[in-house]
């Protein structure tokens, strides 16, 4: 009989051997919790709770973020101005950009915008990571001086959309008449340009 193999048995059996002792002594843990050991750092050196050990821990919690409101369409009896002011404070506290969407009820794509951002995905988006307001702009009689400071109308057509950083600086402001064709866009498209603007800065 030979040696041949030997010492490496023998290793693996010390290794298997030190590993049922470290089960049993409740050194292992999983999830902030001792396998096979007591529960909590009471009788653990210098205080060290099981959950300040834990190894299953890869995702650090998130805040919890309140949704925002979605308004429904273009309100012409609205302070555009007042909401702008309240949405830009609430962006200064919580970080997210203010979505500014300038419109109007009697065109048509800017219904069929409406329509897009009450759908599930891009309200949920809107509602998560956006401050929206909705300007009514009338036939362009309506608060003009407010869409001058952003927007070219009717040049752009509208719907027109803006976003502005917490600090109200323009961050984002989508091409001339990207929306002016609303009604041929779709709520997955709409949805995927509101995550790119997250990341856009101009």
């Amino acid at each position: 009989m030979t040696m041949t193999g030997r010492p490496g048995r023998v290793l693996r059996g010390v290794l298997a051997a030190l590993s049922g002792l470290l089960l049993l002594s409740g050194c292992v843990v999983v999830g902030g919790r001792p396998v096979g050991g007591p529960a909590g750092g009471a009788n653990r050196p210098g205080g060290v709770s099981g959950d300040s050990m834990g190894l299953a821990r890869p995702f650090l919690p998130l805040p919890v973020v309140a949704p925002a409101a979605v308004p429904e369409g273009y309100d012409p009896s609205a302070d555009a101005a007042a909401d702008l002011a309240a949405a830009l404070a609430a962006a200064r506290a919580d970080g997210r950009p203010v979505l500014l969407d300038f419109g109007s009820s009697w065109c048509e794509d800017c219904q069929a915008l409406t329509t897009l951002v009450q759908s599930p995905g891009v309200h949920q988006l809107l509602a998560r990571d956006y401050h929206l307001v909705t300007v009514d702009v009338g036939h362009y009689d309506r608060n003009t001086e407010l869409a001058a400071r952003y927007v070219t109308l009717p040049g752009d057509g509208i719907p027109a959309l803006v976003v502005l950083a917490p600090d109200g600086s323009k961050r984002a402001a989508p091409g001339a008449q990207q929306f002016a064709d609303a009604r041929n866009l779709g709520a997955d498209q709409v949805a995927n340009l509101l995550v790119d603007w997250l990341f856009t800065k101009n």
